[in-house]
């Protein structure tokens, strides 16, 4: 039974997803929205709504741990295995300094999310100071958009066909729902896993539960990598992971404060993310200048295991 709760509940939130997406840009296509702010704004914002949900959820139901480590686990995730493999299987070339306002700016996301902890969580007026930032931060990318030539292309390839509001409407509430649904079996069925294996919560939504929302970023940047677009594989780590701590956790904790019940989240697994945010650009310069190489994406992923294996041992 614990199974098929976390399966049936993991497929809710892909497919949640995914509707959501596709309703959120059918609708902003038809009322002429700019597809850069589509790019920019929306598709990142509904990209993140598993692991939204999935945190608001826990946080209600007292399962801080879960809201936390969902989002520290995705956070070293998304670079420490998906970048890592990324880089393992096709060779990336891309600029750093592309991505060094984001980078910096993940840093200094890392650096707010590391004070509230230390102080015992995140309190809603915490919580309305991470999604102002998200809002600077979104704003910053579409002046900046605008202003390069290649703004133009930002966010064209969106595989939504055109269709009428309503049934953006339907794509959008029918997402909400699976998104709710697929949430609270997902927690629940994480609950109990940690309970049968003698696990704590903690353990597992740093391991298993952030995996799972990380699945959607594992793809894209495969699919962007192979098709020689390192810039968006690179892009799409970054501004997922700043998504999840000024999104996710902002608007989490607007909604119910998140105490910090697991100190290890903060003595162990946030070092750990804020470490791999740290070296991810300087290590774009170790043996090829502006570039993710095998060695790199090697690297990353010795990191990543060694974490997993700490985790467990």
């Amino acid at each position: 039974m614990t199974a098929l709760f976390l399966f049936a509940g993991f497929g809710l939130l892909l497919l949640g997803g995914e509707f959501l997406v596709r309703g959120s840009v059918a609708i902003a296509l038809k009322l002429r929205i700019s597809k850069v702010i589509i790019g920019l704004t929306l598709v990142a914002f509904a990209t993140s709504a598993p692991e939204l949900i999935v945190s608001i959820i826990a946080a209600m139901k007292g399962k801080s741990a879960i809201a936390l480590g969902n989002v520290i686990g995705s956070n070293v995730a998304n670079i420490g295995l998906i970048l890592g493999l990324t880089a393992l299987l096709y060779k990336m070339e891309a600029v750093r300094l592309t991505y060094r306002n984001d980078w910096l700016f993940l840093l200094g996301a890392n650096g707010l999310l590391g004070v509230f902890l230390y102080f015992g969580g995140i309190s809603f007026l915490q919580g309305l100071i991470l999604v102002a930032a998200l809002v600077v931060y979104n704003t910053l990318k579409i002046r900046s958009a605008r202003k390069e030539r290649a703004a133009a292309s930002i966010g064209q390839d969106f595989d939504v066909p055109a269709m009428p509001v309503w049934q953006g409407i339907v794509l959008l509430i029918i997402g909400a729902v699976g998104l709710k649904f697929g949430a609270q079996l997902f927690v629940s069925g994480i609950s109990t896993l940690a309970a049968q294996w003698g696990w704590s919560e903690r353990l597992v939504a740093v391991s298993l539960v952030a995996f799972g929302t990380s699945v959607p970023e594992l793809a894209a940047s495969l699919m962007a990598a192979r098709k020689g677009e390192a810039d968006i594989a690179i892009g799409n780590i970054i501004g997922s992971n700043i998504f999840n701590i000024l999104s996710v956790l902002g608007f989490t904790a607007l909604i119910q404060p998140i105490a910090l019940d697991e100190k290890a989240l903060l003595y162990v697994d946030f070092p750990i993310s804020f470490l791999f945010a740290l070296v991810l650009i300087p290590l774009m310069g170790v043996i090829k200048s502006d570039r993710l190489d095998r060695f790199e994406g090697t690297f990353l992923l010795i990191l990543y295991a060694a974490y997993m294996i700490r985790l467990f041992s």
